[in-house]
């Protein structure tokens, strides 16, 4: 048993399925069996086991659910043919085996098919390099599909019977593939019979397919005379033997342009001869002539009644009505195409409700046939982001917000410098609009030397903090006459990136009350004052005004307190004499 990828990034993979009973499919390759290069693949995203009953697989993703027969589902038992999507590439399950499958190349080929028709047209977020067009299909191919407007003007592709070819835009589903935005991904097919006769079908596109600029709604016939127009591009199919001749014939002697030129005098000669010799009858002078001046004297009368009074008229064009709808959506930008009422739309917008007001407001304007819809709702973006940063645990206090239509903001938290990097690197390669993402994420233990730091240099060291999700809590005591540079500093911390709010439980006390009370560590046995100065016994040791205790400098001894500091860190040592 094995999966064989038909269509999407890992076209041609093959998972075999016989070696193990059970089987993990994913990114993550310490936890997966088959590894699924793919960026809308989870990092476990599913199981496979086997079971007296076939074959089971079971969805493990929560952000990009696995379907199977283009039905979203939990378990379901494997059989024949069965088409699994897994991320953005189509898996089909088959017993059959290499030399089997080598047989049959049809089936696979209808497969493929298949889902290239059912490729949704919104969206492409991958992009495959395009495969270089052999030589000999442009030299030795009999017929040639001849670009002769639009954005690939001049462009030559070589065409063979007994073939169709697929015209659109995306590079993974179109045999001929044109670089214009108003064509769809699969837009055209031509085909050529055995018999050389060609024949071209519109495959659903929202602009539509044109012969001869005629809207063609079933397949029709052409020939290498017919002018074929998709989009805003024109090209003909021509037989290379024709275009040969007409390109490579040579050119014409001077005797033959000499021969040529007296013919062409000759001719004209005898026309003016022969218009000379024409009798015109004088009744039909006379009605002509009547018929000028009538003419004449209408055209002055018309004239005139515009120079007597002059009269504005007011039309509005289709492109303002348009513009006073989007005028509201700063990031959109539009093209509207009058020939076939096609309207181009690209850009941003906030919510989903945002974009159906959008659409019914464009849709209620009669001169619109068709609308190529290629807007981006921001609200999407950021759900399915936040889901897949939410499967890793080191980013669970990262989110990404959009304050206005395609400006994204990347919040929130993680522990250190390395988390930092693995962020940087995820976001890299997953988010879809780099180029318009702010980051502002914090790293936590940077932010906690800078909180200290700030307390330390305006000398509130004393106080104790704490980080929550955001809002620093301040606890402690501080000098009452510092409560102007305590303010200060207050301002200073909510200017700091990572702090929303503070929780203050600070105290603000005497100076003697806010310094950190050391009198347990000690014990004072003795209290004297000599010449005007007072001295202790700490711990069996006089002390007097400039010593050391254990490190600390004693800077004043009254009645009743030893008053210490050390690196602008006060305390205090309260006795009895």
């Amino acid at each position: 048993m094995k999966l064989i990828a038909t269509f999407g990034p890992l076209k041609g993979q093959v998972l075999n399925l016989e070696e193990k009973a059970e089987w993990i499919l994913g990114r993550d390759p310490d936890q997966c069996n088959f590894i699924l290069e793919d960026t809308t693949v989870s990092r476990k995203h599913a199981k496979i086991y086997k079971t007296l009953e076939g074959y089971v697989i079971k969805n493990l993703s929560t952000t990009n659910p696995i379907e199977v027969n283009d039905e979203r589902v939990d378990e379901y038992l494997l059989e024949e043919n069965d088409k699994l999507k897994i991320g953005d590439t189509v898996f089909v399950y088959t017993a059959l085996s290499e030399e089997d499958l080598k047989e049959e190349p049809e089936e696979i080929e209808e497969i493929e098919e298949e889902e290239k028709i059912k490729e949704p047209i919104d969206e492409t977020i991958f992009e495959e390099e395009e495969e270089e067009t052999p030589f000999s299909l442009l030299i030795d191919a009999p017929f040639i599909l001849k670009v002769i407007s639009g954005s690939n003007a001049g462009s030559e592709f070589g065409m063979e019977k007994s073939k169709s070819y697929i015209i659109g835009k995306d590079v993974q589903s179109a045999d001929i593939i044109f670089s214009d935005l108003s064509v769809s991904k699969q837009n055209t097919k031509i085909t050529i019979d055995e018999n050389s006769e060609m024949f071209v079908e519109d495959l659903g596109s929202k602009n539509g397919t044109y012969v001869n600029n005629k809207k063609i709604e079933e397949k029709t016939k052409i020939t290498s005379q017919d002018l074929i127009t998709v989009g805003t591009t024109t090209f003909l199919v021509i037989e290379k033997e024709a275009a040969q001749e007409t390109i490579y014939s040579p050119a014409p002697t001077f005797e033959m342009e000499e021969e040529k030129t007296k013919e062409e005098e000759k001719e004209a000669t005898l026309k003016k001869t022969i218009w000379k010799k024409q009798f015109i009858p004088t009744r039909h002078l006379i009605l002509a002539g009547s018929f000028i001046l009538i003419f004449f004297v209408i055209f002055l009368s018309f004239f005139g009644l515009f120079k007597a009074k002059d009269i504005e008229v007011v039309k509005k064009e289709p492109v303002q009505k348009i513009e006073n709808i989007i005028k509201e959506y700063d990031t959109l930008e539009f093209s509207f195409n009058p020939t076939n009422a096609n309207l181009f739309l690209a850009g941003h917008v906030l919510t989903r409700i945002d974009k159906q007001e959008l659409m019914y407001d464009l849709n209620a304007l009669s001169f619109i046939k068709n609308i190529e819809d290629n807007i981006i709702v921001d609200e999407l973006t950021i759900k399915n982001f936040n889901d897949t940063l939410n499967e890793d645990e080191n980013f669970r206090s990262v989110f990404v917000l959009a304050n206005k239509p395609g400006n994204y903001i990347l919040n929130g938290y993680v522990k250190t410098a390395d988390n930092y990097n693995s962020l940087t690197s995820f976001v890299n390669s997953n988010f879809p609009s780099l180029d318009k993402l702010e980051n502002r994420v914090v790293i936590d233990q940077v932010l906690q030397v800078q909180i200290a730091t700030m307390l330390s240099k305006k000398g509130f060291s004393s106080l104790s903090f704490e980080m929550i999700s955001g809002k620093l809590v301040l606890a402690g005591r501080y000098n009452k006459k510092e409560e102007k540079s305590f303010n200060d500093l207050m301002q200073d911390l909510l200017k700091t990136p990572g702090i929303h709010s503070i929780k203050n439980l600070a105290i603000s006390s005497d100076a003697l009350t806010a310094r950190i009370d050391l009198t347990t560590k000690y014990k004072i046995t003795g209290w004297a004052k000599y010449d005007s100065q007072n001295s202790v016994v700490a711990n069996g040791k006089i002390i007097i005004s400039g010593d050391l205790l254990d490190g600390l400098e004693v800077t004043n001894i009254s009645e009743n307190a030893i008053l210490l500091e050390k690196d602008d860190i006060k305390y205090k040592i309260n006795y009895s004499p």
